[in-house]
């Protein structure tokens, strides 16, 4: 439980240095619309308030032997490999990048299917069918919402996203 401290504590802290950046680096927006400094700002305090509950409820849940920096030492490479947390933070480094190439459908459909996977769901149909509703209801909040431009892809699904974006 140490480790997850830790890990929660250096997103606490790159968190809160991401918002500081934003906010040194950014041109302010007037004070009667939210600009592009503020969305990244209101996420990245939400994400703050959540990591501090996180933190809390994991302190609270832990045995105060556990919690001490000398049950580091027990922790073994390989455990840490097989650990979900560590699959889930190589799937979402490989979304990330696969969002150029792969385009923000086809990326956020296999993303959404891998995750749900390693968290536990084993039926194919739940699987495509949540993944299908989530990738369009993401679609629909950021492109037509929030008019953010999405990585379309090249090739093919370039092509489809373009369809998609006409219709």
């Amino acid at each position: 439980m140490i480790l997850e401290l830790l890990f929660n504590a250096a997103l606490l802290i790159f968190f809160a240095y991401c918002h500081y950046y934003i906010g040194a680096t950014m041109p302010a927006s007037p004070p009667t619309e939210l600009g592009a400094e503020q969305w990244p700002q209101l996420i990245l305090r939400a994400l703050i308030i959540l990591i501090v509950v996180n933190i809390v409820k994991i302190y609270r849940s832990t045995p105060a032997e556990e919690r001490s920096l000398k049950s580091l030492k027990e922790i073994k490479l390989p455990d840490l490999i097989k650990n979900k947390l560590f699959a889930g933070i190589i799937f979402i480094l490989l979304y990330a990048f696969s969002l150029e190439f792969a385009g923000f459908l086809l990326g956020t459909f296999v993303f959404i299917i891998a995750y749900a996977r390693l968290i536990g769901e084993r039926r194919i149909k739940v699987l495509a069918g949540s993944s299908f509703v989530m990738t369009f209801g993401l679609y629909l909040l950021f492109a037509r919402g929030l008019s953010i431009m999405l990585p379309r892809g090249y090739g093919i699904l370039r092509s489809l996203a373009l369809m998609l974006e006409s219709i």
